[in-house]
């Protein structure tokens, strides 16, 4: 079963600092110490000279009339904001991650991340990522999710997913379960700010990914043993909790960072 890193996707911040830069909300350095800040190097192959480091093919992609990034997360059955068959659609699918570059007429480029790590766990490792860049249109609007979407389905779909975990008794064999869920309710009454995102994005979005990153923190616990499921019926059941809200995890990051611009 395909989990949830708590961490965010490299596709997400280049898209949400990516959109904050071309609007003229951060700079361009900014920009690429916010993306690579995981990684020892990033570079660009694919645009009109292979290995371009980000910060060129950042200003490479705005001089050709890029003006909106825009993240995808897709995964089996579900690759919702994808442009439809074809190389881009092929990588993308396979990473579970990317991001379109678009131009007003949705013509562009999009963009997969392939990251190769170096070195030993003894001696340390660092990894480096070379995104990759295909011809793309999109024909059409953004099909979302939106905040308002990913708010209404992170309410709903927690009650109905946490309750099967109970019944499954999640709690008792994975006693951080619990408490992850009990932070993430005291999180949602707070309204904890983020800093993923740039300031230019609404409290609405920020407070949509908390909740989801917080969630994935969750499922990454409640996916590293079988725990209290006996038999295959139950075992089933588990899987299918955690895979929607896993599904709740990737729209309610779609949906917080793609929301640049849009009224709170």
């Amino acid at each position: 079963m395909q989990t949830v890193a708590p961490h965010p996707p490299r596709s997400a911040l280049l898209a949400a600092w990516g959109n904050a830069w071309l609007a003229g909300d951060a700079s361009l350095p900014e920009l690429v110490e916010r993306v690579c800040a995981m990684d020892a190097d990033q570079t660009v192959s694919g645009l009109w000279v292979d290995d371009l480091p980000l910060e060129q093919a950042a200003g490479r992609l705005r001089a050709d009339g890029i003006t909106r990034l825009r993240l995808v997360l897709p995964a089996p059955g579900d690759v919702v904001g994808l442009p439809g068959p074809g190389p881009f659609t092929a990588a993308a699918v396979i990473a579970c991650e990317g991001v379109l570059a678009l131009r007003p007429d949705g013509t562009g480029t999009g963009l997969v991340p392939e990251v190769t790590v170096h070195g030993s766990e003894l001696d340390g490792t660092v990894t480096t990522v070379r995104w990759r860049a295909y011809d793309v249109t999109v024909p059409g609007p953004d099909p979302g999710p939106y905040l308002h979407d990913a708010e209404h389905d992170l309410r709903r779909g927690l009650v109905e997913c946490v309750e099967v975990l109970r019944e499954l008794d999640v709690a008792r064999w994975r006693p951080e379960v619990a408490g992850e869920l009990e932070s993430l309710r005291k999180q949602a009454r707070r309204g904890i700010d983020d800093d993923e995102l740039p300031g230019s994005y609404s409290p609405r979005a920020r407070q949509v990914l908390v909740q989801a990153r917080q969630l994935a923190a969750v499922l990454q616990l409640a996916t590293t043993d079988t725990g209290g499921a006996v038999d295959t019926y139950e075992t089933e059941a588990r899987e299918r909790a955690l895979r929607q809200l896993g599904t709740l995890v990737r729209r309610a990051r779609v949906a917080a960072y793609n929301a640049y611009g849009q009224p709170s």
